[in-house]
């Protein structure tokens, strides 16, 4: 008897993550901000959890004591202590205390995903390190956050690219739409990414920094990133050795 085929979407918006809640994994990408931010914070050793809104927020903060608050500066409950991006995220410095995002629509995504399957962070940094864990499933959907509505240009080659490496290993397109997302941007120079709506807002905030960060950072790091209960966690070093992920280790400094 036939296996049943494995397959992979790609869809947008934080709603989309409800009608995903029956696959066997899913992988969030919000590339600017949430998802870089996440991903770079675990790789460097540091603990960070979810807020997808504000009552969210203060119950971690309840929960976990000293916390530190890390959120987009254009809004939000309160004051954030330091704002959402790889960059700033990467100036803390000494101060130890876990992290928490809230960094809308990316980390409304994943709060969104964590009542189905298996649940990833995905950003342009650990591309091949998520496809190949995304393998070890059968149907999988790659969900992007977006930019104020719109399926940013960034997110939809992260997404086309993780899309593509679940191609090379035997998975099938679900729909027309998402081979059709693989076949644009297969090829596409990641700096392209700096071209669109949500660079451009980035830098109307002075901070182009982050965008420069995003398309600087392609696939150099071997990290899977899974997301429970409020909490990004790395996937231990034995099982992503099991499904052939190697090569960068995580930051501890630096860049």
């Amino acid at each position: 008897m036939k296996e049943p085929a494995r397959t992979v979407a790609i869809d947008t918006s934080p709603e989309s993550a409800f009608r995903h809640r029956e696959r066997d994994a899913v992988a969030c990408i919000d590339v600017m901000l949430a998802t870089t931010t996440l991903v770079t914070a675990v790789a460097r050793g540091r603990r960070a959890f979810v807020a997808a809104g504000a009552p969210d927020l203060r119950a971690l903060q309840t929960r976990l004591g000293e916390a530190l608050v890390v959120g987009s500066p254009d809004g939000g409950p309160g004051d954030f202590e330091v704002p959402d991006g790889p960059c700033a995220v990467g100036r803390i410095g000494g101060d130890q205390r876990p992290i928490v995002l809230l960094s809308p629509p990316g980390t409304e995504l994943i709060a969104n995903a964590a009542e189905g399957g298996a649940v990833m962070l995905a950003c342009f940094r650990n591309l091949s390190a998520t496809a190949a864990a995304l393998a070890r499933h059968r149907q999988v959907a790659l969900l992007a956050a977006g930019c104020r509505e719109e399926f940013s240009c960034e997110d939809q080659m992260a997404a086309a690219w993780i899309a593509e490496r679940l191609l090379q290993r035997g998975f099938e397109t679900e729909d027309r739409r998402t081979a059709d997302l693989v076949r644009r941007w297969t090829g596409i120079a990641p700096s392209l990414a700096g071209w669109g709506n949500s660079a451009a807002l980035l830098r109307r905030e002075g901070r182009s920094e982050e965008v420069d960060f995003v398309i600087g950072h392609v696939d150099d790091l071997a990290l899977v990133c899974l997301f429970e209960a409020n909490d990004v966690r790395l996937e231990l070093e034995d099982r992503r050795a099991e499904v052939g992920v190697r090569g960068a280790s995580p930051e501890r400094s630096g860049e």
